[in-house]
């Protein structure tokens, strides 16, 4: 029997992922027509149409999206088996493949990468930016090797320590009925209008927990694409919002109208975890490097600036 190649596997995830001849020939490094001509022999020789050939845009067929789905775990283990034979050896070389998720990435990972060089000199680093869902899914399918996310996720197939603890704050802008002093009181915000982000990121979920916690989940008309967008709105007075203590040193400064409260004790937040693919053979340089990721966020606390009410701390997760 004649099976595909990995590098016609290759293909056929990618045009299922671009939905373009021409997109997936210039990501490939191949011409066209020459992908065009691997595609076919693919359908040729499975006797299937995968691909619909629209335009101006490719569409994936019933049969296609199963196929292209068991393409992507072929090659997660064509992957896992050249790890395999790295872990054997010893190797740490090659690239790492890092999802974040975008509430962790612009505040956690400064100054992480260079500590990892440093350690492991021979691997270069790919982050990608993912939102939980999609992360997960590349983390599954081994389009990225690790993935750096928050609870709660489903974590079957999976297997990664739990790293910190990151605690939330208030932010309101100046005037705001929450934007008093001292150590705020879950109740507080009780019915409290609050601008969240969008569908689809972890910390919309996690917010709206710890609303509900205090009582009623809040109505919310306003929501961000970014953290940043989400201080942005807050600055220009149309509400407050809950943030990581991480985002604080980057996104909340002196002379913005801002009023920043910590929690009373215990605080709510959210646990960071380091989580990979339960198969990969890699699992113990990948608890060495959840080591270094705990310890760099724990090193994060002294950057972390004054608030009103008791200092919020990243503390190790249990």
């Amino acid at each position: 029997m004649n099976l595909p190649t990995l590098r016609q596997l290759e293909y056929l995830v990618a045009l299922a992922e671009t939905g373009h001849f021409g997109e997936t020939a210039r990501q490939c490094g191949v011409s066209q027509p020459a992908l065009s001509k691997q595609v076919r022999e693919v359908e040729g020789l499975l006797g299937l149409t995968l691909f619909e050939r629209a335009r101006p845009r490719v569409i994936v067929t019933p049969a296609g999206e199963d196929i292209v789905a068991r393409a992507r775990r072929v090659l997660a283990g064509a992957r896992e088996l050249v790890s395999a034979a790295d872990a054997w050896s010893g190797a740490r070389r090659g690239t790492l493949r890092l999802g974040v998720i975008p509430t962790i990435a612009p505040y956690g990972l400064p100054g992480l990468l260079a500590k990892l060089r440093e350690l492991y000199p021979e691997v270069s680093y790919a982050i990608h930016e993912l939102q939980t869902d999609v992360l997960l899914d590349q983390l599954r399918a081994g389009a990225v090797d690790l993935g750096l996310l928050a609870h709660p996720f489903d974590a079957a197939g999976l297997a990664g320590p739990d790293l910190v603890v990151e605690p939330f704050v208030l932010v309101a802008p100046k005037g705001h009925p929450l934007a008093t002093r001292g150590a705020l009181e879950p109740e507080e915000i009780t019915g409290a209008s609050l601008i969240l982000m969008q569908d689809g990121h972890c910390l919309r979920d996690q917010a709206i927990e710890v609303c509900a916690l205090a009582g009623p989940p809040p109505p919310t008309s306003v929501a961000a694409a970014s953290v940043s967008t989400l201080v942005r709105m807050v600055e220009s007075g149309l509400g407050a919002t809950l943030l990581p203590a991480s985002a604080l040193p980057v996104e909340v400064r002196n002379n913005q109208g801002l009023v920043v409260r910590g929690f009373a004790k215990p605080p709510p937040g959210r646990t960071l975890t380091l989580q990979w693919r339960a198969s990969s053979p890699h699992a113990q340089w990948f608890a060495d490097i959840a080591d270094v990721l705990r310890s760099h966020y724990l090193e994060l606390n002294p950057t972390i600036p004054r608030v009103s009410g008791p200092k919020p701390r990243i503390i190790k997760a249990s």
